[in-house]
């Protein structure tokens, strides 16, 4: 199938997905090209969730810039998108004075990045703040503006928002090639050719071959596992803030941190990873010993028990700051690459300034770019059955009857969340599609007991035959066809 539009923005992460979003406001022909079968399924949905205050990007730098400026949007982006936030704030935290030096350091630096809301603290006023807190801590950074969301669900309502306003999504469409023409770039994926004047390159680990694809500059991007053990809910109140180590040339450290979603979550580590390793993201027992260590130091009481599943998330790193800029050597081509930590923080400052850079492209060429005079800001999200009260659970019900019939008991996800998950503006029709959608199967069961249920209703959703609906990718079918007829 061919197509012709306007921008081309080739990653379906946080970042791709903030830029579709913004883009979404002008009356431009926009597509996002995504190579998974889903959105958010590289950095964007394996990370810690937190939304950094900005005391520890280099003063001056782009990080500094966008991520500052990004953690004072999501408030008002989570009530209008309806994805979970939480400003519970973060602590840096120090075991000695050379640890006190580097939190002076970084209140210093937050300063001149604008941070607001810093406070140098105690140990013991620390520890009131979390008595979990070790009793080796003598001081600690406080950043009151810092937060906590959860990453996949917030770049589905990003994209969710820009589909509902123009922005069409392929998904499964790795780019295969990219042509340049008279009026731009043409695109080829496995299904498809798509023609652009504007390509957005938010391809992320895969972002300098696809620069390289377009004619554009080299980028050599360096690749980093990160791994993390995720506890279960009933200790997500182990944490009340972000408990932060103080920082060394490997990143943040380990953190120990409560979820948006009520769990706990420990990690991660640093390691480099070889680039053709088609198991870079395997947790390993050498990566989750480490991390449990690390945190540990941070909160000695943290219990070897209660572990319900642990991940790893890979980190694309660019030299040391984001490279967002028109590209000088392919017209047409805006590189938005290198996007690690703190990019979810930084991803809707990021497509502000990215969106005016594709705008002010399509303007050389001569085009004229204007707002939509409607645009939808607000998204319909999916109703959080747990989180409600039983009167608001009956009228739900009284509303639609599928949302009283429970479905995953782990995290009470109802057959009406499910539904409503898969007749979303971009619909998935895989099991992991569901669970980052409404939290079906991300229990402490992991799914063992809804699955197939989650299995029945993607078919009668989908028309997909029950044992060919997917975990996730190709390859990843769970059934293997009936061994009788019922």
């Amino acid at each position: 199938m061919k197509r012709k539009v306007d921008i081309a923005i080739i990653g379906g992460g946080v970042v791709g997905c903030s830029i579709a979003r913004e883009l979404s406001k002008s009356d431009v022909k926009t597509v996002l090209i995504e190579a998974r079968e889903d959105l958010a399924r590289g950095a964007s949905g394996a990370n810690s969730g937190i939304v950094h205050a900005g005391y520890d990007p280099k003063p001056g730098s782009l990080m500094a810039k966008y991520n500052v400026k990004g953690c004072a949007m999501y408030p008002e982006l989570a009530k209008e998108l309806g994805f979970p936030y939480r400003p519970v704030g973060s602590l840096v935290i120090a075991f000695d004075e050379g640890g006190m030096k580097t939190v002076q350091k970084l209140y210093d630096r937050g300063l001149e990045n604008g941070v607001p809301g810093m406070e140098v603290i105690s140990g013991d006023e620390a520890r009131k703040m979390e008595p979990e807190l070790s009793e080796k801590v003598i001081g600690a950074l406080w950043a009151k503006s810092a937060g906590i969301v959860s990453p996949y669900e917030a770049t589905i309502a990003f994209a969710e928002n820009a589909a509902v306003n123009g922005v069409e999504f392929l998904l499964e469409q790795p780019v295969q090639a990219i042509d340049h023409t008279d009026e731009g770039f043409l695109l080829t994926t496995p299904d498809e050719q798509i023609e652009a004047k504007v390509i957005i390159n938010c391809a992320g680990a895969a972002s300098g071959k696809i620069s390289e694809m377009a004619g554009g500059e080299e980028i050599t991007i360096s690749e980093r596992k990160g791994e993390y053990t995720l506890y279960d809910r009933n200790l997500g109140s182990f944490a009340r803030t972000v408990i932060f180590q103080t920082p060394d040339s490997a990143g943040k450290g380990v953190l120990v941190t409560p979820t948006a979603e009520g769990n706990l979550l420990l990690g991660p580590s640093s390691d480099p990873i070889d680039p053709n390793d088609v198991n870079a993201t395997a947790t390993t027992q050498e990566g989750q010993d480490k991390i449990f260590a690390m945190g540990r130091k941070s909160t000695p009481n943290l219990p070897y028990s209660g572990a319900i599943t642990g991940f790893a998330g890979i980190r694309a790193v660019f030299e040391d700051d984001f490279y967002i800029a028109p590209s000088k050597k392919a017209e047409g081509l805006i590189q938005v690459a290198g996007i690690c930590s703190p990019g979810l923080t930084s991803a809707p400052a990021i497509a502000e300034d990215v969106a005016k850079m594709a705008v002010s492209e399509l303007e050389k060429l001569g085009l004229s770019v204007s707002e939509k005079t409607e645009w939808i800001s607000h998204r319909d999200a999916i109703p959080s059955v747990r989180e409600m009260s039983w009167d608001e659970r009956a009228a739900l019900c009284e509303e639609d009857p599928a949302y009283g019939r429970i479905v995953c008991r782990c995290e009470t996800v109802t057959e009406g969340q499910i539904r409503k998950a898969l007749r979303s503006p971009i619909p998935v029709y895989t099991i992991d599609g569901v669970k980052r959608r409404c939290r079906a199967g991300m229990g402490r069961c992991q799914g063992s007991f809804c699955s197939p249920v989650v299995m029945k209703i993607i078919s009668e959703e989908s028309g997909i035959p029950f044992d060919q609906i997917r975990k996730a990718g190709k390859g990843t079918t769970i059934a293997q066809g009936k061994l009788k007829e019922i």
